[in-house]
């Protein structure tokens, strides 16, 4: 039983993505003192509109320490229609890692959007890249034809001396995920 469970959790780890998403070259050359940007990871097996697991990784760019109580640090992650049909929606279920909890906010029929609010509650030391949470797909597959989605993470919520926003707005996973492996993904899950 023991080499199952171990196993299952080698499996989900892959699975989620543990490989970290480092910051582009242009970006690197601007340091500010605090700084937290958002990455996703994903499995080379995930197929655009099938079952899987997305990693939801916050990473520390800044040179110190980002903890705060209050305000709380948050992102909203929005879920948004890439292909198929319009206000229709797709089980997602959460998973929180690392102290962070993700909160469904909710289906808007409108946008074609689901929205999650991502909060933080462990501090996020400088270069260190956390898996904060997942977020699983169900099937896209639906009677108006499949779901194929794409996620953008914002930052909504920061400490007062973090006055960067450059790399946390709308940072979109169709260009900003990468699989387990390391190499690049194309964010449409």
């Amino acid at each position: 039983m023991k080499r199952f469970t171990r196993a299952a959790a080698a499996t989900f780890a892959l699975a989620t993505g543990i490989a970290g998403f480092g910051i582009s070259s242009a970006n690197a050359a601007v340091t500010h003192e605090k700084d937290l940007t958002a990455s996703m990871t994903v499995s080379g097996m995930k197929a655009a509109g099938f079952a899987g697991s997305v990693g939801i990784h916050i990473k520390n760019v800044g040179s110190q320490r980002y903890y705060g109580e209050f305000p709380a640090i948050r992102f909203r992650i929005d879920v948004k229609t890439a292909q198929g049909p319009r206000g229709v929606d797709r089980l997602i279920t959460t998973g929180n890692l690392n102290g962070a909890y993700i909160r469904d906010l909710g289906f808007n029929t409108k946008t074609s959007t689901r929205s999650f609010e991502l909060t933080l509650s462990n501090p996020v030391n400088v270069g260190e890249d956390q898996l904060v949470g997942w977020l699983s797909f169900g099937d896209g597959d639906t009677q108006e034809g499949r779901l194929k989605n794409y996620i953008t993470i914002t930052q909504v919520s920061r400490l007062d001396s973090d006055k960067s926003k450059e790399n946390d707005q709308n940072i979109d996973s169709r260009s900003h995920t990468t699989l387990d492996t390391g190499g690049a993904a194309k964010g449409i899950f």
